[in-house]
């Protein structure tokens, strides 16, 4: 037994430095897009970045698995691995929250971008900084709120543990999000000039479309997940000790021989 829950940390070992790596490469190649922006040009590596992500998410979950194996082996080195694992995980969350936020929405605002006037006239197009950063926002928000609305919630004591802590990075993600809230609102009713709001599509954007994360269906999701966790905790903890109780029934000597009957007899009254 020892033997084996020592090769599953060789192989943590191995493989978490592996994704390690990934995701050292997703964001080299991140980075390099973002700058790319930054000088007004396109992204060269979007489909690769996304497709990094893909691998890192994909190996942490079996990276998780494996540790869960050694938790519940009780092998000395399980919360050491755990944490490993873990920070390999907000790291991914980290990583794809600013691709999403910077390179997945960095494409110029067009279609979207109009300056109200009172003359019913168009303006020249001002400056699309503060417009293009709200977009961004807006896409992280509708992202994020799709990745809470249709995220599983574990079936057994690994899968929940698994869940809870992804889903605790990107409560911490979200919650993080309130001050990008915050200036984009207050780019939004920047005045232009000549008394003009900065205005989205025409029209009010914090009405269409209100620029607050997905904080309610989260901590929603976070308080059902510790719930989930602390009864299928609680759960497992009964099934293993009937299990051992199982386990010593079938293993008992019955016969009259034995001496330990009468203590037996005055167990099972």
């Amino acid at each position: 037994r020892l033997e084996r829950l020592q090769r599953v940390v060789t192989k943590l070992q191995m493989e978490s430095g592996l994704c390690e790596e990934q995701l050292n490469q997703a964001d080299a190649l991140l980075q390099a897009d973002v700058r790319l922006l930054a000088a007004g040009k396109a992204p060269q590596k979007a489909a690769e970045v996304e497709r990094d992500l893909d691998k890192a998410d994909s190996m942490i979950r079996l990276l998780f698995n494996d540790v869960q194996s050694l938790k519940d082996g009780r092998h000395p080195q399980g919360e050491q691995m755990y944490r490993r694992v873990y920070r390999l995980h907000e790291r991914l969350v980290s990583i794809r929250t600013e691709y999403n936020l910077r390179l997945k929405s960095g494409a110029p605002v067009t279609a979207v971008t109009a300056v109200s006037v009172t003359s019913g006239q168009r303006r020249p197009e001002p400056d699309e900084a503060p417009l293009r950063y709200l977009q961004e926002l807006l896409a992280w928000v509708e992202e994020n709120q799709r990745r809470v609305a249709t995220a599983e919630w574990g079936a057994d004591l690994p899968t929940v543990e698994t869940h809870l802590g992804a889903h605790r990075g990107l409560h911490r993600a979200i919650e993080e999000f309130r001050a990008k809230v915050e200036r984009a609102r207050a780019d939004e009713v920047r005045p232009l000039g000549a008394g003009d709001p900065l205005v989205l599509g025409g029209g009010d954007a914090a009405a269409n479309h209100p620029a607050v994360p997905p904080q309610n269906s989260s901590k929603s999701r976070l308080r059902h997940l510790e719930s989930l966790h602390g009864f299928v905790s609680a759960a497992t903890k009964e099934l293993l000790w009937l299990s051992e109780r199982e386990e010593e029934e079938v293993a008992f000597d019955w016969s009259h021989n034995n001496p330990a009957m009468a203590a037996k007899k005055e167990s099972y009254s």
